[in-house]
């Protein structure tokens, strides 16, 4: 059916506790794993239920935040998830109490049981209205940045209608563009402060109601990180300044040199050739027309399935009036069919964008035709972004279709995103690992802090002479650090692993995509070092796998220079 004519009601969530609770009650008195195998099943047909309506609720009130309707709808979710989290968490503790764990691991896998044990603890009656003001105030935040909007150039833009002109070759128009980007998060400076100072407070305020030293302990447990802990990421960080950090910061100045300005500046970044970025031949329709092409070419399975999403209009692309900022993947449990979000605004991320998200799409629909288990639509969430990032490698050989001449320009930028990003990814996670371990710091200090860690990493910005980001708000326009904590680093782990596979696939293309289906057809059955192990894939928590990784990295932009 067509998203747009998708039914929306509102899930009773007083009944769906009530139906689950009866069904919970009966869990311990039954005689054989048979019996707790359709309690289960019942359980999940109620759980897949709620998760697709509250989906095309969140879905259609980030598509228009001035749509009333559901915007109600999204305080209806904020208000009642933390019930549905609740009644999840007992029946998380039913299972893990079970007489016949070995049977449910047996037909379940061994992850649901991991998933359970870790999940269980992260969610208690008694603080529900914490949980509330917590969704509430990252709702805040979201709708604040959809709709925050000033002058430029004739007329009223928002953050992503600016970024389009932040990669323009034409310096002093970049530098206006972003001028007056950070003018206008500026006047929303205090208010983001603010809420992140809370979120800060009510998270910490439920970590230690939970038992937790910390929130950060709590936010690993909502991670489900089963199989690795903090002191593996702090490794992991220390990887990246050690191997990652110095290859961003030669090619900055590679970067420099060839576009010909004597220092390198906060406006100049996302321009990496004298003539400009890599140029869309058109539009987004047009865009979407050649993807059906390359995906087509890739594999017939993810030519399918992005012409049955896109005629079914399971993607919302376009950059509108009061359209929330970012770009995801979900998934509607009851139709069967994922959903792609996001804001093109013409640039040459774009192709990226799509890539990315399609990744996750792809990996979604391949997995879950089969699948009725809500843990498993998706790996965890560092797992999970391997399918996605690999993705963006595996349509390299077909950018011609898409850049023409420019689609070397494309591959050359494409592969410095991911080695600039990883740096920045380690700073959010440094960042958060400190302010939620001390989180009394008055605001002024975070920022000070930011500032010390962003030094650290990513020392070519030292130099960037801007009163916005010398007070160290960079940080103000990553949405992970309010709706996701912990999670940014996940995309620096996947893409060490995403790039073994682009690795492989500069050999031998056969190979690699056959490896990466192995990853999607896992769906989230395994937890992430197991899903490597499965696979191959060196763990990003061994030196060898950033040791192999530069070697191909220099190896490449030695050929490509």
């Amino acid at each position: 059916m067509i998203f747009d004519q998708l039914l929306y009601e509102r899930p009773n969530i007083v009944e769906f506790e009530e139906e689950v609770f009866e069904l919970l009650g009966k869990f311990d008195s039954v005689n054989s794993f048979e019996e707790q195998f359709k309690l289960i099943d019942k359980i999940n047909s109620l759980r897949n239920h709620v998760l697709t309506m509250l989906t095309i609720a969140e879905i259609r009130a980030q598509l228009d935040t001035s749509d009333k309707k559901y915007q109600e709808e999204q305080k209806f979710i904020n208000k009642n998830w933390p019930v549905y989290e609740k009644v999840v968490a007992s029946y998380y503790d039913r299972l893990i109490r079970s007489t016949f764990k070995e049977q449910i691991s047996k037909k379940y896998g061994k992850q649901l049981l991991n998933l359970a044990e870790i999940n269980v603890n992260t969610i208690g009656s008694s603080f529900i209205d914490k949980l509330k003001r917590e969704n509430n105030l990252i709702s805040e935040y979201t709708k604040m940045m959809a709709n925050a909007k000033i002058e430029f150039k004739g007329e009223e833009r928002n953050l992503a209608q600016l970024d389009k002109f932040v990669s323009s070759p034409d310096r002093m128009l970049r530098k206006q563009a972003i001028e007056k980007k950070y003018e206008l998060l500026e006047q929303y400076e205090n208010r983001i402060d603010e809420l992140f100072d809370s979120l800060i407070q009510v998270r910490t305020q439920i970590a230690k109601e939970l038992g937790y030293n910390s929130f950060v302990e709590l936010g690993y447990a909502r991670l489900s990180r089963v199989d690795y802990g903090q002191q593996e990421v702090a490794d992991f960080r220390k990887m990246i300044l050690k191997y990652m950090a110095p290859i961003s910061e030669k090619l900055r100045e590679k970067q420099r040199i060839r576009i010909g300005i004597e220092n390198l500046t906060y406006y100049d970044e996302e321009v990496r050739f004298k003539t400009g970025e890599a140029i869309l031949k058109g539009d987004s329709n047009w865009m979407i027309e050649k993807f059906k092409t390359i995906f087509q070419q890739l594999s017939e399975q993810p030519g399918e399935i992005f012409k049955l999403m896109h005629a079914n209009k399971y993607m919302g692309l376009t950059i509108k009036e009061n359209k929330a900022r970012g770009a995801y993947a979900t998934y509607l449990c009851n139709e069967k069919i994922p959903y792609i979000f996001a804001n093109f605004n013409g640039s040459r991320k774009d192709v990226k964008v799509l890539a990315h998200e399609f990744g996750h799409a792809f990996q979604m629909a391949i997995f879950n035709q089969n699948n009725t288990i809500p843990e498993y639509i998706l790996p965890t969430k560092e797992a999970c972004e391997i399918s996605s990032i690999a993705m963006e490698f595996l349509i390299w050989p077909y950018m011609e279709e898409i850049f023409g001449d420019d689609a070397m320009n494309y591959r050359y930028s494409h592969l410095e995103d991911a080695i600039f990003a990883m740096p920045y990814r380690a700073s959010i996670d440094e960042f958060q690992h400190f302010i939620y371990t001390n989180p009394n710091l008055s605001i002024v200090e975070r920022k000070k802090k930011w500032v010390e860690i962003e030094q650290k990493y990513m020392p070519y910005k030292t130099t960037y002479n801007h009163p916005y980001l010398k007070k160290g708000n960079l940080w103000h326009q990553q949405i992970h650090l309010f709706k996701f904590p912990f999670y940014y680093i996940d995309y620096a782990m996947a893409q060490i692993c995403a790039l073994q596979i682009w690795s492989i696939a500069q050999i031998d293309m056969y190979t690699a995509w056959n490896v990466y289906m192995d990853i999607c057809k896992q769906g989230g059955r395994l937890s992430f070092l197991d899903l490597l192990d499965n696979s191959g894939i060196a763990s990003p928590f061994k030196e060898e796998a950033f040791e192999n990784m530069i070697k191909s990295i220099d190896t490449w932009f030695s050929k490509n220079d």
